[in-house]
């Protein structure tokens, strides 16, 4: 998912870290040991510095298709680096945060929204990373105004779905309202209208230095950006190593009476192959790219000759135009096909369905999908699926939009009642339709109506016309004006006489 860092470069953010003292860096095969200073000069500002470079490192070696943003924000929100790919560009830009003025977090997340809005819509998870000191701040636009009040312009809850991660640069000796400040960030998610799973808050834990800096922000990075590796299974002989890019997240979304929550397994076994005229274009919750990850060998050549799965798979789905259902843990099934963008570049591909057995509703219950040779010798395609539930689309509804709608209806039952007795069925056909219609939609005026059109007609009717016409609308009117008449499932019988004997 795209990740937005929102930097605070507000005044405070300028604070010196405090007194002297040394750190040792870490033996590295490029430099020596060696022993850092950290002196009256280091700020707030250079440790955020510091701390997003690491996790750019990580974004860089786990997420290597992950398009980063980078803001900063203070009464003022800027664009330092538009979404990107190229990790060396955000990290260039890290040198020019300065600090400016007070610090006003809804300044801030009104540039994420306005951003995401214009490069990725409504429907995209993004993953926003807030680097701040914590200040609550004072006055409209800040965040403890944003918490106790209210925003002043930003629109809430956000429009697009988002984690957030807020990494306090301060410690309790250097921000004595911490406390206050978690509080106010936990009631902010609730406002954003993020999930209590998808927002966190971490602060630096001991002294301020480069060791703490890098430990608050691998949390972050262990919560949202950690390598995901695992193994595809095909069959009991066939196996091999994979990494999904970018990592997947364990499922959790709230339907109508109950929260569905699934733990992503670290095996993926194929179930089976399908063709992909056949499974078509499904509903998916995440795509991933899958790579093979091998064990560090000697020989350099070894990895060009070695045999790999999923080499195999995607030279075979691509040629024969299949896919393989994955499994990837209880009831939660996922596609495995080749995918190209061009002519030249192509790549093996993991489309996780949601979790549940119906996930793809023409491919029936994903459990009780079956080998072809099990079926009954056919020409057609056992795909789509016959459900026993009849789709609202196809019982042909009645629409009144316009008032020209239901003058249409009333009309076509008169037509019919002036033919009778020889459209008695069709007459007593459309007049269910339209008391049907009328009572499921609440419009009991509409009965009362026609039954007064039923008596008028009743005296404007021609003298060629048959007995039966008239006695037939007077029993119209009687039964639309009867109790029984508002329920649903009452149907509206004709009365036999002796016109119409043998044409109901």
């Amino acid at each position: 998912m795209p990740t937005v860092i929102i930097v605070d470069n507000s005044l405070s953010m300028g604070r010196l870290v405090g007194k002297k003292e040394k750190e040792t860096k870490p033996l590295t095969p490029k430099s020596p040991q060696e022993t850092i200073t950290i002196d009256d000069d280091l700020e707030l500002r250079h440790l955020a510095i510091q701390g997003i470079s690491y996790l750019l490192d990580q974004i860089e070696t786990n997420c290597r298709l992950e398009h980063v943003a980078l803001l900063q924000f203070s009464s003022l929100c800027e664009l330092t680096v538009p979404f990107t790919r190229d990790i060396d560009q955000v990290r260039s830009k890290l040198s020019t945060i300065s600090c400016q003025d007070k610090s006003l977090l809804e300044v801030g997340l009104q540039g994420v929204s306005g951003l995401i809005m214009e490069e990725w819509g409504a429907s995209v998870t993004v993953s926003l990373v807030i680097v701040t000191d914590g200040s609550l701040g004072h006055g409209p636009h800040s965040l403890q105004n944003l918490v106790n009040v209210g925003p002043t312009e930003l629109k809430l809850p956000l429009p697009f779905p988002c984690t957030v991660s807020v990494i306090c640069m301060a410690d309790k000796s250097l921000n004595r309202e911490i406390k206050r400040s978690k509080e106010a960030f936990e009631t902010l998610f609730t406002k954003l209208g993020v999930p209590t799973e998808m927002g966190s808050f971490h602060q630096i834990e001991g002294g301020l230095n480069h060791k703490s800096t890098e430990s608050v922000f691998k949390e972050v990075t262990d919560l949202h950006y950690k390598q995901w590796c695992g193994r595809l299974e095909l069959g009991t002989d066939m196996g091999a190593k994979v990494q999904l890019c970018p990592p997947p997240k364990n499922f959790s979304k709230m339907r109508d009476f109950e929260v569905v929550k699934r733990e992503l397994s670290d095996t993926l076994i194929v179930k089976g192959f399908l063709a992909l005229s056949d499974i078509s274009s499904p509903p998916v919750y995440s795509r991933h790219l899958i790579l093979p990850t091998n064990p560090a060998k000697e020989g350099k050549d070894d990895d060009s000759k070695t045999p790999n799965l999923c080499v195999f798979l995607h030279g075979a789905l691509k040629v024969e135009n299949m896919c393989c259902l994955v499994e990837l843990g209880e009831d939660w099934y996922g596609v495995l096909y080749s995918w190209s963008d061009n002519k030249k570049k192509s790549s093996l591909m993991l489309s996780l369905f949601e979790p549940g057995l119906d996930s793809v509703p023409w491919m029936g219950s994903l459990d009780r999908l079956g080998p072809v040779s099990g079926l009954n010798e056919t020409t057609q395609s056992p795909f789509p699926v016959r459900s026993d539930r009849k789709p609202s689309y196809s019982s042909g509804p009645v629409v009144w939009i316009k008032q020209s709608g239901i003058q249409s209806d009333i009309q076509k039952v008169l037509r019919h009642a002036r033919k009778l007795p020889e459209k008695t069925a069709q007459f007593y056909k459309e007049l269910n339709r339209l008391k049907r219609a009328a009572v499921c939609l609440g419009f009991y005026e509409l009965l009362e109506g026609v039954a007064q059109i039923c008596e008028r007609e009743c005296g404007l009717l021609p003298a060629n016309v048959s007995p039966d016409c008239s006695i037939q609308l007077t029993y119209v009117a009687q039964v639309l004006r009867s109790p029984e008449c508002y329920n649903v499932k009452h149907v509206v019988q004709p009365k036999p006489t002796h016109f119409n004997q043998g044409k109901i």
